[in-house]
C-alpha cells in the first residue's frame, strides 16, 4: 500500500477528529473548510515522520489543534 492510500485511509479513518477541530476553531463554513484544507495539508507533510508512539488519532489531534491555534 503506497503512502496516499495510507493517508487517505487515516484521514477516512479519522476525519471526525478535524471536523471537530474546525467546529470549535472556525466561524464561518467558508473558515471551516479553509481550516479542513490547512489541517490535511499539515497532516500529509508531517505524515512520513509519523513513528506510531502514539495513537494514529491522538497524533491526528494534536496537529489538528496545533494548526487550528496558529
Amino acid at each position: 500500500m503506497s503512502e496516499e492510500e495510507k493517508f487517505t485511509e487515516a484521514i477516512k479513518a479519522h476525519e471526525g477528529i478535524i471536523y471537530k477541530i474546525t467546529t470549535v476553531y472556525a466561524r464561518s463554513e467558508e473558515d471551516r473548510k479553509d481550516l479542513y484544507q490547512e489541517i490535511v495539508a499539515q497532516l500529509w507533510s508531517s505524515f512520513s515522520r509519523f513513528r506510531n508512539e502514539a495513537k494514529l488519532s491522538t497524533w491526528m489531534y494534536r496537529i489538528a489543534l496545533n494548526t487550528a491555534i496558529s
